[in-house]
């Protein structure tokens, strides 16, 4: 149990420290202005959907998902919009699987298209989500910040 904290929890954060402290904490300094940029912005992040969804598809098909992010003056690479589709099985644990939206150009002023062509690899009754959360290259884990916006 020590070596799985070690090697899971110990290590990675004095990989994440080392990574901070060079060049002066200049990594330290981007990320937390990066930080305080995203969390005065988040309480203006909103999501619409832009196309009509159906209401039915055939295994095979194709669906494409359109959703307008209005920003608040962050930049399409600070954040992640992801669809979670998931299918609840009867006696295990609900099956999920996780897709990326790409930007797609401006929907309107202030507000960013994001589109994925969803083929989805599993059959039956399908439930999905849609979020969108902060992301940097330098951030520990992607949920670090705590903040998401769902649809």
């Amino acid at each position: 149990m020590l070596g799985e904290y070690v090697s899971k929890f110990y290590l990675p954060a004095a990989r994440q420290g080392q990574r901070y402290a060079q060049n002066g904490y200049e990594a330290a300094k981007t990320i937390a202005a990066w930080k305080a940029r995203v969390r005065a912005a988040w309480p203006g992040v909103a999501l619409s959907r832009l196309d009509t969804p159906p209401a039915r598809i055939q295994f095979g098909e194709t669906v494409a998902v359109e959703i307008g992010v209005k920003l608040n003056g962050l930049a399409p690479g600070d954040v992640v919009v992801e669809l979670l589709l998931s299918r609840a099985l009867r006696e295990a644990a609900p099956l999920s699987h996780s897709h990326e939206l790409a930007p797609a150009g401006q929907a309107e002023p202030g507000e960013q298209r994001y589109r994925i062509d969803l083929k989805p690899g599993l059959a039956g009754r399908l439930d999905y989500r849609i979020r969108v959360y902060p992301r940097h290259d330098l951030l520990t884990h992607p949920f670090e910040m705590g903040l998401s916006t769902w649809l």
